[in-house]
């Protein structure tokens, strides 16, 4: 149901006195003015307008009869409906003789303008009905499949959760602010959620040529999607596929964030399977066994040469374990990283040479 609201009926006043030249009058149903073109009757009752309310008709109001009717003047008051119901009186102001020629174009002004603040409004609730629905189910809430039924959402879809955020308040407002609209007018099936003044969350499907670039950590054709630019305080989060479980896509988006921001502060695409296993150890929000995790690194960076020995087990392991490719890489003797990784053993008490302490090392080196 249309609510009329003193910004609406003020823009009514305001384009009809423009047209006509006459004071324009906007008063609710119970005979309130709302706005007017005389500012000091704003708030007054207008006792013609509550007739014509009542009536459903329109009333003239002669100079002669001005004053059978409190709080009105001369002119012509007419009844403005919406949707077939009835959503305000407008009046023009003066001799109803020079006033009755423009009052089928107040009234279709009004109307007109309270049809578009009505679609408004309607499409502002679904929006609002939308957010709160996929916020539930973001939270791990039980959300009843009809509600998504009821906002034309299909559940079973395989999409991906991303969010967009804003590093920069210029940012936001260049970027960020304008976003939302754009994405609701070119992307039906897309599913934008607004998570605070400076993230965007988006959920779209994953198919065709974004599922490739995901496998290959390509943020191209999802920047196209968006139509973001590649600025430096634009970052995006792209959490794991997923089909259903909107909390799985969101919670795994916000994780990759969270470790991208600290593992990756000048990267500005994140994506989940880059930081896996860093994800999956902060998901779990571990206590005590964080410490445990990371004591290997710790005693290292004790040492005076900890961060060489630090970059080399970095290196050792990028170079899936291979020692000639590893000192290529670093531009050292194959037996200088043999020299360090040995050391690593020596401090941490964990060989980089044996695999199931090797793993210990590279979790400790993922859930820094």
């Amino acid at each position: 149901m249309l609510v009329l609201d003193q910004q609406t009926a003020k823009r009514i006043v305001e384009r009809t006195m423009l047209a006509i030249g006459h004071s324009v009058n906007v008063m609710s149903p119970d005979g309130l003015i709302i706005a007017s073109g005389e500012p000091q009757r704003i708030g007054s009752q207008h006792e013609a307008a509550r007739l014509v309310a009542e009536r459903g008709q329109p009333l003239v109001i002669e100079v002669a009869d001005a004053h059978g009717y409190p709080g009105a003047r001369p002119g012509v008051n007419l009844p403005v409906t919406v949707g077939g119901r009835l959503a305000a009186v407008v009046g023009i102001s003066g001799s109803p003789d020079e006033v009755a020629q423009f009052a089928d174009l107040v009234c279709m002004t009004a109307e007109l303008m309270l049809e578009q603040a009505a679609l408004l409004e309607a499409g502002q609730h679904r929006r609002r009905q939308i957010e709160e629905t996929l916020l539930a189910a973001c939270e791990g809430k039980t959300v009843p499949a009809v509600w998504f039924e009821q906002l034309g959402i299909d559940v079973q879809r395989r999409r991906i959760a991303v969010i967009v955020e804003a590093t920069t308040q210029l940012a936001v407002d260049q970027v960020l602010v304008p976003l939302l609209p754009s994405i609701e007018q070119r992307h039906k099936t897309a599913l934008p959620v607004r998570l605070s003044p400076r993230q965007l969350l988006v959920f779209l499907d994953f198919e065709n040529r974004l599922e490739v670039e995901y496998r290959q950590n390509s943020a191209v054709e999802l920047r196209r999607l968006l139509i973001l630019p590649d600025r430096e305080d634009i970052r995006l989060a792209v959490g794991q596929p997923f089909s259903g479980r909107f909390h799985v896509g969101y919670q795994s988006a916000r994780a990759t964030l969270e470790v991208g921001r600290r593992k990756a502060p000048a990267k500005r695409t994140l994506y989940y399977d880059e930081f896996r296993i860093g994800v999956l150890w902060h998901s779990l929000v571990p206590e005590w066994q964080h410490d445990d995790i990371q004591a290997p690194v710790e005693a290292l960076l004790r040492e005076r040469q900890g961060e060489l020995y630090l970059k080399t087990l970095i290196r050792f392991i990028d170079c899936d374990g291979q020692v000639q490719w590893c000192a290529e890489q670093l531009h050292v003797h194959p037996n200088t990283v043999r020299y360090r990784l040995r050391r690593v053993h020596s401090v941490t008490g964990l060989s980089p040479f044996l695999l199931r302490e090797l793993l210990i090392l590279q979790l400790a080196l993922a859930t820094r």
